[in-house]
């Protein structure tokens, strides 16, 4: 049964719906370019959670602009009306063109709750995206699901039961990709347990920002303090899975 404590986290995501529905009243997913005159790094995909908006990453995206990204794709879409698959296909063509725009080798993808999940998916199903790939960063997403799922319209709640997020195709191969996990003790939507990526495929490394809840945790100074060096930091490393001590636990406060 549900908690008292996840009644009122699915109080707070029902109350962001009715917005949502206006905001998109289709199924169409919709890639935002943000291109700015200073651009000395790789391109970054951005796609926002369940019931969210491109309005959750301004701090983030405003951090990355100071440190020499300006090359930025916000991906939206209704979460109610798209299908994930189609979701993920867009996915892989925006971050495809922004490499292609930006003239660089690789793209950053980074995803809140439901647009981690995404990100697996499409990289487990793109061998070209993959291998262009330098950063998979997950946020507090829900890689072994979340019970407020099951009371969650739309095919995209799906891939969010529980069960459901461990048949998305792993990456296969070698990987280049640097997977990051970054979640919070105090998310009352997706339990840490839940939003650590300890498939040792992957070779992530879970990062802890404590005290966030699952709304406020991309917003939160110590999340993107943390982030925007890391994606420095894969940028310069000349091996990055074999070098960033994946699979450990990290503590990013």
């Amino acid at each position: 049964m549900l908690t008292l404590q996840e009644l009122r986290a699915a109080g707070m995501m029902a109350l962001r719906l009715p917005c949502t529905l206006r905001r998109r009243e289709g199924g169409g997913i919709h890639g935002t370019h943000h291109v700015a005159e200073r651009n000395v790094r790789y391109p970054v995909l951005l796609i926002h959670g369940y019931a969210g908006s491109e309005s959750v990453w301004m701090p983030l995206r405003r951090a990355l602009a100071e440190a020499g990204f300006g090359h930025i794709v916000s991906l939206s879409y209704n979460s109610f009306a798209t299908d994930p698959g189609a979701l993920s296909a867009e996915l892989t063509r925006q971050a495809l063109r922004a490499i292609a725009a930006a003239g660089a080798p690789r793209v950053h993808l980074i995803g809140h709750s439901l647009g981690g999940l995404i990100i697996r998916r499409a990289l487990g199903a793109s061998a070209a995206l993959s291998s262009r790939t330098a950063s998979a960063v997950t946020i507090a997403s829900p890689h072994r699901g979340t019970r407020l799922a099951r009371i969650a319209p739309g095919r995209c709640a799906r891939i969010m039961h529980r069960g459901a997020c461990l048949v998305l195709p792993p990456p296969e191969g070698p990987c280049p990709v640097r997977w990051l996990a970054y979640y919070s003790d105090a998310d009352l939507v997706v339990p840490q347990a839940s939003a650590r990526l300890e498939d040792p495929r992957y070779g992530a490394a879970n990062l802890l920002i404590p005290g966030c809840g699952h709304l406020t945790i991309c917003r939160d100074a110590r999340l993107i303090q943390s982030l925007v060096p890391e994606l420095i930091r894969t940028e310069t490393l000349a091996r990055p899975a074999a070098a960033t001590g994946a699979g450990r636990e990290l503590a990013a406060a």
